[in-house]
């Protein structure tokens, strides 16, 4: 620290006249008491004893003067010295300034912060340091009013040697006698800088705040509102300034109040957030909200306070339960699937086994005369064999390859022509009422397949009623409907968007509970004592073969309700012609190529064409039909060819004979459904289709249609 020059001077005078002062003080009362000593003790002695006496006081009062000097110059030192360490060590730089804003004095912090040494500042003014910016009236009021100026707390642009600017505070304190002051300037660029970032984030808080698509606040202890964020305007159309230092139970209906009071609780008890969804009713809709709750630590003695976040999930729970709702169809489509091709695979081999059973048995009947022994027990292998031959069909409907003689119909009138049959095989106590609409448009269907869709629901309507009384209706009707109506329905997420016609069949039974409704269409599944459990798993296959849905409507106690959805057509109803009895007595001739892997069956229809007239050659697959048509060109009348074969399938087989011959008739046969894929065969003379196990009429109707 440098004290000015002209302080040093002025000091030392001041102390020269003080002792001057004292001295001639000292010296005056001396000369006045010195006569009045001497004439008392001139009567005892002859001693000189005044001079004596003077000289002894002036001795006596230099050390006076000499000792009172040097305890000044020491207060003064040490003063000196605590001036010295209070202006060095404080970080900040100081200032002493008289009342023309003159520098006389100044700490050595100066240097690192504005780039002056300490010395070239003494005798400038302070405008070299700062602008006067924030401080307006500065100069007037220590010019004019120092003495009582006092302490006073300003900001403003600091001026550094190199030209650069800093904010900088200024804290001014006047000296009272003196008309100066002293200033303390602070560097408060840090300050400024935290400052700016703390303004930021609340910035960027307060827009985070605003548009959270979701409730954000903060309550003190007591559960009164301190911080709501504008989500509250938009839900509820609330002034959030009007609702700060409002409890729940001023907010909310009661038993959302309490609610909350309870989760505030939890949390300042347990000293941990917690979640839950609460269900609010917003614009006369029920929205989830996922409200996350936490307590809030205070910087002090006071109880901590409750912040947290409310989000709306009310889609994410539409859109979780539709994701659900497609996984468990696709569960359930899979499962169908794979159990379809299982059923399928048995059905078909089981379809060869009876082909064997059915034709040797149809052969024997032909025979033996009708009052032979015996043909009764031949014509009961038959009839079981046909039942065999239903199971199996049951499976090919559930595996989805049911569909085997495909018509153009109006669905009301299938269901009307059945209306008799369907009345005798409904309980005694049921009801059944109709509800057909007439004019809806036509369906692509097997007739035979649909009419067991609605047998089987119907029986299924009659058995939920059991011993009671109830009511059972089947309506039809017409229905435009999108890939998402059909999101609740079995087989349904596929199909694409359109006209659909609809059967639906009702019960007033017993219901369904959700473990029944799971599990209702599964192969084998059923809750009748005697039940095989393949009528629902058949109507699920035959529906999905026909590019349909199935609607199920349960409730335990209030019955049952299957709609079946079916893609209408633009095509014209088909009209049935009524076969004539020249059928059963009409005969072939000629020679027929037969090829087929199984033995069993090559067999049986060697013998069936043979009865017929024909003569037969019988080849194991499609190969070695296609040479043997080509080693015997026109030797064959018509060829009847398996369509799964090994080497060589039977449409392969069919395309290669067509190259050789085009006007060739061709009988293509499977325990498949393989219809669909002989119709969509690209020729002016399609094959015809004949479906495995089939009898003698069959076979003979077949080849009757294609060689009159």
């Amino acid at each position: 620290m440098i004290s000015s020059a002209s302080a040093r001077r002025e000091s030392v005078h001041l102390w020269i006249a003080i002792s001057i002062i004292f001295v001639l003080s000292a010296y005056r009362l001396a000369s006045a008491l010195i006569p009045q000593i001497e004439s008392f003790f001139s009567a005892y002695t002859e001693l000189p004893v005044a001079g004596v006496l003077t000289n002894v006081l002036f001795i006596w009062l230099l050390a006076l003067l000499w000792l009172a000097y040097r305890r000044w110059q020491g207060a003064v030192l040490q003063k000196q010295d605590l001036e010295r360490v209070l202006m060095s060590i404080s970080p900040d730089s100081l200032a002493v300034i008289n009342r023309n804003r003159v520098i006389t004095m100044c700490s050595g912090q100066v240097e690192s912060m504005f780039g002056y040494k300490d010395r070239e500042l003494v005798g400038q003014k302070t405008d070299l340091l700062y602008f006067d910016r924030r401080i307006r009236g500065e100069k007037n009021e220590i010019a004019n009013r120092l003495e009582e100026f006092g302490f006073h707390v300003g900001y403003a642009t600091g001026k550094r040697r190199d030209g650069g600017t800093f904010p900088m505070e200024i804290i001014t304190g006047a000296i009272t006698g003196q008309h100066g002051a002293v200033v303390l300037m602070r560097d408060i660029t840090q300050r400024c800088n935290t400052e700016d970032a703390l303004r930021e984030s609340e910035k960027r808080f307060e827009l985070f705040m605003r548009y959270l698509p979701g409730m954000a606040f903060v309550k003190d202890a007591d559960g009164k509102a301190v911080f709501l964020n504008n989500y509250y305007e938009r839900a509820y159309g609330w002034d959030v300034s009007e609702c700060i230092g409002k409890v729940d139970a001023e907010l909310y209906p009661p038993e959302l109040a309490e609610q909350f009071a309870e989760s505030d609780r939890r949390v300042l008890e347990n000293n941990r957030e917690m979640r839950y969804v609460t269900r609010i009713l917003q614009d006369d809709v029920m929205h989830s909200m996922l409200t996350y709750k936490f307590p809030i630590p205070s910087q002090s003695n006071v109880r901590p306070m409750i912040g947290g976040i409310a989000l709306d999930i009310t889609e994410q729970e539409k859109a979780e339960d539709e994701r659900r709702k497609i996984e468990k169809q696709m569960q359930q489509a899979q499962k169908l699937e794979s159990l379809g091709v299982l059923g399928g695979g048995i059905a078909h081999d089981f379809n060869n086994l009876l082909m064997g059973m059915l034709g040797h048995a149809d052969l024997a009947l032909t025979k033996l005369p009708k009052d032979t022994p015996g043909r009764e027990n031949i014509e009961e292998v038959v009839s079981s064999a046909q039942r065999a031959a239903d199971l199996a069909n049951q499976l090919l409907a559930y595996s989805g390859e049911g569909k085997f003689v495909v018509e153009t119909v109006n669905l009301s009138n299938v269901v009307k022509e059945m209306s008799n049959l369907l009345e005798v095989s409904i309980s005694k106590k049921a009801t059944l009422s109709f509800g057909l609409e007439g004019e809806i448009p036509a369906i692509k269907c097997d007739t035979t397949q649909i009419r067991q869709v609605v047998m089987n629901l119907i029986v299924n309507a009659s058995d939920a009623l059991g011993d009671d009384s109830g009511e059972i209706s089947i309506t039809t009707g017409t229905v435009h409907r999108t890939a998402a109506d059909f999101v609740d329905t079995y087989l349904g997420p596929k199909l694409p968007d359109g006209q659909y016609v609809y059967v639906r069949i009702s019960d007033t039974g017993m219901g369904m509970d959700e473990e029944t409704r799971n599990r209702i269409f599964d192969p084998f599944f059923t809750t009748k004592f005697a039940g095989r459990g393949l009528g629902l798993a058949a109507v699920m296959g035959i529906v999905r073969s026909h590019g349909g849905a199935i609607a199920l409507e349960s409730t335990p106690g209030e019955g049952t309700a299957f709609t079946v959805y079916l893609p209408a057509t633009d095509e014209h109803i088909q009209e049935r012609t009524p076969e004539s009895d020249e059928g059963e007595t009409w005969a072939g001739s000629g020679m027929i190529l037969v090829a087929d892997d199984e033995e069993t069956v090559r067999d049986v229809a060697k013998m069936m064409l043979e009865s017929i007239g024909f003569e037969v050659m019988t080849v194991t697959n499609g190969r070695e039909a296609v040479d043997m048509f080509d080693e015997y060109p026109g030797r064959f009348r018509a060829v009847l060819l398996d369509i799964t074969m090994p080497e060589l399938g039977g449409v392969e087989a069919y395309h290669e004979m067509r190259k050789t011959d085009a006007n060739i008739p061709i009988i293509l046969s499977s325990g498949y459904n393989k219809q669909d894929e002989v119709e969509h065969v690209p020729d002016s003379h399609p094959p015809v289709f004949l479906k495995k196990p089939y009898r003698i009429e069959s076979i003979r109707a077949a080849f009757r249609s294609l060689l009159g």
